[in-house]
């Protein structure tokens, strides 16, 4: 699964650092920093600063990605 990629300490949550630190994996292309902060902005619907799944899921297809 893409989001268990990214959450490199397991928790269930994605910060800004996994983020980050995933999109310098792919050789800092992938997004810029004003776009990592809106994908957070976007993605965090409980306003917590960190993306859970169910909040991952329906930012990037409804959970299509994300199902066993």
């Amino acid at each position: 699964m893409e989001f268990e990629r990214f959450d490199t300490d397991g928790d269930g949550l994605l910060t800004a650092a996994e983020i980050r630190q995933a999109n310098q994996a792919l050789g800092g292309l992938g997004a810029s920093e004003s776009e990592i902060e809106a994908f957070i902005a976007g993605a965090d619907s409980d306003g917590d600063g960190r993306i859970g799944l169910e909040e991952f899921a329906a930012l990037v297809g409804g959970g299509r990605h994300e199902q066993a």
